[in-house]
Order: structure tokens, then C-alpha cells, then sequence
């Protein structure tokens, strides 16, 4: 029992460690040097919206003058204020404005030629343009290790020097 106790003890132990014994070994990095970075560009269209505005002629009618009516209203009630006394006399300035007011409107009904005139206005609307554009979306870059030249693509410009795995493959998650 002891003896098969051993065995199984030893068999357990030996399975244990074989996932340990068959584990990559981590990789070591080296440095290589930078012989060349080429930027890969990429055309990008995008829409800019801009106000437009210019001054144009535009005809406006004309309308009567209200200075007429006003003039009329005025005189008038000065005019009916010159009469009667207490409350009449109120009543006769009123009545004086309201004469005076439509002889007042008679007179620029009849003088109102109509028509229109020119009038100089803003006006502005927006328009979509469209702006072009370089952008680098990539660089391939060469780079030479113990004397070996290699090609990759990377997302990011290089510096002088690039991280690379012992075997000369670029590293993963270079920065």
C-alpha cells in the first residue's frame, strides 16, 4: 500500500510538472537599427460647412408717409382747443385731432405717387465644401539586425532604433 502510494505520489508530481517543463521560454529582445522609414499617406475627403453672404438689389414698395396724418391730428387739436371751455373745450380738441387727422390722411393719399425702390440687402446662406487631405496611416520601415535586412509595417513613425525578438522579428507591441 505504501509502495502504491509512492508511485502515485511520484506519477502526480510528474504530471504536474510537464506543462511547466514544456513552456516557451520568454522572449529576449535585442535592438536594431533603423535603416529606413517611408510613410504610407492616405487621401481623406471631409465636408466644411462656410457662410456665404454678398449684398444684392432688391426692390422695395413704398409705402405713404405718416407724417401727413400727424400733421393733421396736431393742428387740429390745436386748433379745437381754441373753442369752447370746461369739457367742451376737451371735446373740441378731440374732435379738432380726429378732423385734422383725416384731412391729414386725404392729403397723402392724394400726393402717394406708389412704386417701388431699390434697397441694397445682405443676404447669406451655407455651403458645403470639401476639404482633401494627406494623412500617414502606416510606415514601412526596413531595418537591419546582425548584419540582415528586414521589412515591416508599423502603425507608429520609428525612432533610430526599433525593439526586436532574438530571432530579428519586430516585437509585439512595440512603442
Amino acid at each position: 500500500m505504501k509502495r502504491l502510494n509512492r508511485c502515485l505520489l511520484i506519477g502526480s508530481l510528474a504530471l504536474v510538472s510537464l506543462p511547466a517543463c514544456a513552456a516557451p521560454r520568454p522572449a529576449t529582445y535585442d535592438y536594431a537599427r533603423v535603416v529606413n522609414a517611408k510613410p504610407l499617406y492616405e487621401t481623406v475627403q471631409f465636408p466644411v460647412d462656410e457662410q456665404v453672404c454678398w449684398e444684392e438689389e432688391v426692390w422695395q414698395q413704398s409705402r405713404p408717409s405718416a407724417a401727413p396724418v400727424v400733421l393733421g391730428a396736431i393742428i387740429g387739436g390745436v386748433v379745437g382747443h381754441q373753442f369752447g371751455g370746461g369739457n367742451g373745450k376737451t371735446a373740441l380738441t378731440v374732435a379738432g385731432a380726429a378732423v385734422g387727422g383725416t384731412i391729414g390722411h386725404q392729403v397723402a393719399k392724394e400726393n402717394y405717387r406708389g412704386g417701388a425702390y431699390p434697397v441694397v440687402q445682405t443676404r447669406c446662406e451655407v455651403q458645403r465644401n470639401w476639404r482633401t487631405e494627406q494623412r500617414v496611416v502606416a510606415w514601412d520601415v526596413t531595418y537591419k539586425y546582425h548584419g540582415n535586412l528586414y521589412q515591416t509595417r508599423m502603425a507608429e513613425q520609428p525612432g533610430r532604433k526599433i525593439p526586436v525578438q532574438v530571432n530579428g522579428r519586430i516585437a509585439p507591441y512595440y512603442r
